[in-house]
């Protein structure tokens, strides 16, 4: 018997997937929760074989979540299931720690096929948006990104760039050339696998979720 929890801030969502696993003779929701607090203390307390999850709880959103769930309970099989489209939030589901992932427009048979692809081992995603991804793509967690690899100046030229200074305005605080700021965006940007400016940005915004 596989044991179930689910997360998902609408009643009805959590109804709609009890109805459809408790049809399989082996699948048994557990437990549910509303919020990611209430997840969380669910799961310190007890073990599960399986969850899924849904990125919008109310009092906690986005990949991050995942992230975190999949740092403390990292044997725990994790399905997203998500109105949110495949691309981009998919493979950060699958990099964040996720097994697999789901589009609530999905049918009954694919919530099964996806748990028991899981299940058997596999990471599982929409086989229509697998035909979108490169060829090579990693479909593994990846080690969370942290500005300590940043040297004690990369981190005073990071903490002006997030804060919206300009790389003139930089130049000018620090008493450097703008040619020398540009060389330490560029190598913090690479250090945190960013393309820009704005990524770097929100990278700071959520650094310590």
């Amino acid at each position: 018997m596989c044991k179930f929890i689910v997360a998902d801030d609408h009643e009805i969502v959590r109804s709609g997937i009890r109805f459809i696993l408790e049809s399989q003779k082996n699948f048994y929701i557990e437990n549910e929760a509303s919020s990611f607090s209430e997840l969380m203390d669910l799961l310190s307390k007890k073990s599960y074989d399986f969850l899924i999850l849904d990125l919008n709880l109310g009092d906690k959103n986005g990949i991050h979540t995942v992230r975190e769930i999949s740092d403390r309970f990292n044997e725990l099989p994790i399905l997203i299931l998500s109105m949110f489209p495949e691309d981009p939030y998919a493979l950060q589901s699958i990099q964040a720690g996720a097994s697999g992932y789901l589009n609530k427009k999905m049918v009954s048979t694919d919530l099964i096929l996806a748990i028991n692809s899981i299940i058997e081992g596999e990471k599982y995603l929409d086989p229509t948006y697998m035909k979108t991804l490169p060829y090579g793509t990693i479909l593994n967690k990846t080690p969370k990104i942290s500005i300590a690899s940043l040297s004690k100046r990369e981190l005073e030229v990071y903490t002006l760039l997030s804060s919206g200074y300009s790389g003139k305005m930089i130049a000018e605080k620090l008493d450097l050339s703008p040619k020398t700021i540009s060389t330490y965006r560029k190598r913090i940007l690479e250090k945190l696998s960013l393309s820009n400016t704005n990524q770097l940005i929100h990278f700071a915004l959520h650094e310590f979720e």
